[in-house]
């Protein structure tokens, strides 16, 4: 159950565990539930009970996205409503609402309703401060960031440097998934949602298209506003009701318009064009697992291991960065993913993964500058380039064991005050490797 309140009330989690998956789930159910309606008419009256029943709920969860998803939802319900409706329907209608209504401000969730129209909220301005950066985060990776890895992407290369805010989504499922899949996986995400609201339409003589249509409309809009989307839950309910709207064109052959089905692959591919051609590239570039900073070609390669140089470790390089825009740097996790040739200086920090010496070699091979941050393995493990400076950084208060090991390989530089982790890695090491390429010029 979760603990989380607004103004001293619960907001209601339906053991979800996150209020707004809580209300996107309701909002679907609110549209789902006048598919009664449709089967008997008297089924209506549950319907709208179900339906009051469910707003109070939603009310409850205080969830501003949540609440849009419903009332959207219910657009196409409204558009196939069958007139003239009889007026004890339109009294139970607006009783319903007035009831939600009342529910909203017995609860004061209206108050939260009203931030960020009349006074700004937070919550709001930091998810457009995200949602900003989503279109170049995906123009700078083509291959896009990786399943899981848009919020740890953004803080590192896009969020401010001034701003500590922890983020594991982009705080919008559709965003989220965008930038973390390649251009492929773009097309199809948004012409697969294209092509399920294509056959969801309602068409003359089948306004119950409009609740199937309502529910995928609630789902996106409730992943609009939050990351909402990753729990299987919500998938359920439209699912179904994309199931049924399959099985019965199916049965009736009663596909939409022939020129109508070119539309989601179009809509998806302009859409991504436009994209890929109106939105500038950043400094960041990432191909692969490798990624560069800077413009031009990386003058120098960093194979950076978080427990030297941090978690947060493109942080203090991209303040580097910024105080000396001329220098370009090139970034891998792991040698594997150095490209071959690229480096004329590398900067190598903590372990070494089980790598063969060939395979050292010939990513080093252009190396002239070889920078060693706190090594954890032997001298014998990593050959040096012929021909290469070398320089050994050792933290002062630094527990390697291998550290005297390297005395007779190389110059050992003592780091003043710092231990196995070298914090503002970036500002020293960086300068230092770039003179050192310049002199070797």
């Amino acid at each position: 159950m979760s603990e989380i309140f607004f103004q001293g009330f619960w907001r209601m989690d339906w053991g979800l565990g996150n209020p707004n998956k809580t209300a996107a789930l309701i909002a679907i159910l609110m549209v789902a539930v006048w598919s009664l309606g449709f089967l008997r008419n008297w089924l209506f009256w549950v319907s709208l009970v179900l339906f009051s029943a469910l707003g109070i709920c939603l009310v409850h969860t205080f969830s501003r996205g949540g609440m849009v998803a419903a009332l959207c939802g219910l657009i196409p319900l409204l558009v196939c409503l069958r007139r003239p409706l009889p007026m004890k329907r339109i009294v139970g209608i607006v009783a319903a609402f007035w009831l939600i209504i009342g529910a909203s401000i017995s609860l004061q969730a209206h108050e939260r309703y009203g931030k960020g129209v009349v006074q700004e909220d937070r919550s709001i301005s930091n998810r457009f401060v995200l949602w900003k950066a989503a279109p170049t985060m995906m123009v700078d990776a083509p291959g896009g960031w990786g399943f899981g890895q848009s919020g740890k992407a953004y803080m590192d290369w896009y969020q401010p440097l001034d701003r500590n805010e922890s983020y594991r989504t982009l705080v919008n499922s559709h965003l989220t998934w965008l930038v973390e899949f390649s251009w492929l996986g773009r097309f199809l995400y948004i012409f697969g949602w294209l092509a399920v609201l294509l056959l969801c339409l309602p068409t003359q003589g089948n306004r119950w298209l409009a609740v199937p249509l309502g529910i995928w409309i609630s789902l996106f809009i409730g992943a609009w506003f939050s990351s909402v989307g990753e729990s299987v839950w919500l998938w359920i309910v439209p699912a179904v009701a994309l199931v049924w709207v399959i099985v019965w064109r199916l049965a009736n052959r009663a596909w939409p318009e022939t020129k109508l089905l070119f539309l989601p692959p179009s809509l998806a591919a302009a859409s991504l064009l436009c994209l890929a051609l109106i939105v500038p590239h950043s400094p960041v570039t990432k191909r692969g697992k490798a990624l560069a900073i800077g413009h031009g070609i990386p003058s120098i390669w960093v194979v950076a291991d978080q427990v030297v140089l941090g978690k947060s470790f493109p942080r203090p390089l991209r303040d580097a960065l910024a105080k000396n825009p001329q220098l370009s740097c090139g970034i891998v996790e792991s040698i594997d993913d150095l490209p071959d040739n690229a480096a004329s200086a590398l900067i190598f920090s903590g372990k070494l993964e089980p790598t063969k010496s060939d395979v050292i070699e010939r990513k080093l091979k252009s190396v002239k500058l070889l920078t060693l941050v706190n090594p954890s393995f032997l001298p014998a493990e990593f050959p040096i380039p012929k021909g290469a400076a070398s320089r050994i950084a050792i933290g002062e208060f630094s527990q390697l064991a291998s550290a005297s090991d390297w005395a007779p390989v190389a110059k050992i530089e003592t780091l003043v005050g710092i231990g196995d982790f070298v914090p503002n890695w970036a500002t020293a090491l960086l300068s230092a490797a770039d003179s050192g390429k310049e002199m070797d010029r």
